[in-house]
């Protein structure tokens, strides 16, 4: 890590200080009256935070699925109707509306598909997530690193 790395992180931390700042003087001033400007200031933060840690960590540990010679599949974790699942994409990142189910309990059962799941090393991001709609939606949000790219590596390849 080099000393501008750093710097930037040390800003992004400074940054993610003074939004929960603004959250507890939110608090002072309003109690529960001002709950929407606090959550979004720890929201935030907490956003900012994971930025400064991917400055100085770029890559993390994923999930991702291979073919039994090894070669990564051009797929990508999604959440479906029934639960956690690959989406198989073809070689324009569009899905082709196949998929299977991801982390089965028992080994085999991925290997019976022709497939096996792994990690691997990629470029991460910091985001917000959540579900749901209008304030219910954003009371179930959250911050996490996810993959930076489409879900798979340029080199995937289309099974």
């Amino acid at each position: 890590m080099n000393e501008q790395t750093n710097t930037q992180a040390e800003d992004l931390r400074e940054q993610a200080r003074q939004k929960d700042q603004e959250a507890r003087d939110s608090f002072e001033r309003c109690d529960t009256d001002g709950f929407l400007s606090q959550w979004a200031s720890g929201l935030t933060a907490n956003k900012l935070r994971l930025e400064a840690d991917l400055l100085e960590e770029p890559e993390r540990w994923f999930p991702a699925l291979f073919d039994l010679n090894g070669d990564r599949v051009r797929a990508k974790l999604h959440n479906g109707g029934y639960g956690t699942c690959w989406m198989f994409c073809d070689a324009n990142d569009r899905p082709t509306g196949r998929f299977i189910t991801a982390f089965p309990k028992r080994e085999a059962t991925m290997t019976k598909k022709g497939y096996r799941e792994d990690e691997e090393l990629a470029p991460g991001k910091a985001a917000i997530v959540g579900g749901g709609k209008g304030l219910a939606g954003a009371a179930s949000c959250y911050t996490l690193i996810v993959r930076a790219d489409q879900g798979y590596p340029e080199g995937a390849i289309v099974a």
